[in-house]
């Protein structure tokens, strides 16, 4: 599964910028990195008269722009997303996901506190992995500093990125990511490219998705 990281802070803390850095880094070591940003307001995406701005206002449930090198979905929503939902939109497009905020959702952590601020840490969660902060804290978590975008990726690499040896395999049901131990993703990664290698006229499978949506009325 593509793991998550979050970065939380207070507001100003420089949170942003600390994920424009690991994505940089991460992206020089030819990892493929997803970012998201949670906000409580709303945004728009295109200005107002524009063709995907008419069509989304004229109740489209799902607005897709696309060209030769930049593809962007606007959808509709009823509820604010957790990171579940979000990376699984995402799939395996990227090897790491690092997400803005998202206070609620339980992932592994890194807490950014502004410099020179002195405000100690919103807390110590569970999963909280390292502490960006140019001030020594009283805590056993890493801390590293505002610069240290490469201390941070290193710790990144080292505790959370897969060594390329299993294939990556996620399984999702009614929106919920199912956990796999090693030995049930094997097993899915074997029926799954068994079942592909035996059609006729495929080329061989780097990627397979499969979407069921049960008919109840069967």
């Amino acid at each position: 599964m593509v793991p998550v990281v979050r970065v939380v802070g207070r507001s100003d803390a420089g949170k942003t910028s600390v994920i424009e850095g690991l994505t940089a880094e991460l992206k020089g070591r030819g990892y493929r990195v997803a970012t998201i940003k949670h906000t409580l307001h709303d945004f728009a995406m295109d200005q107002p008269g524009k063709d995907s701005w008419r069509l989304f206002q004229a109740g489209s449930d799902a607005v897709v722009l696309s060209a030769p090198h930049k593809l962007a979905a606007i959808t509709r929503a009823n509820h604010d997303a957790s990171l579940i939902e979000l990376r699984k939109r995402i799939g395996l497009d990227a090897d790491i996901v690092l997400a803005e905020g998202f206070k609620s959702d339980r992932a592994p952590t890194i807490e950014v506190i502004a410099k020179g601020s002195g405000d100690a840490l919103l807390s110590e969660p569970e999963g909280l992995m390292a502490i960006v902060t140019d001030d020594a804290l009283d805590s056993k978590v890493p801390q590293y500093s505002h610069d240290d975008r490469g201390g941070l990726a290193d710790l990144i690499e080292r505790t959370l990125m897969s060594n390329g040896e299993e294939d990556a395999v996620d399984l999702y049901v009614n929106g919920q990511a199912v956990p796999m131990n090693i030995f049930v993703r094997t097993i899915f990664s074997r029926v799954l490219l068994g079942m592909v290698s035996s059609l006729k006229r495929l080329p061989e499978a780097d990627t397979i998705e499969i979407v069921l949506k049960r008919n109840r009325q069967s």
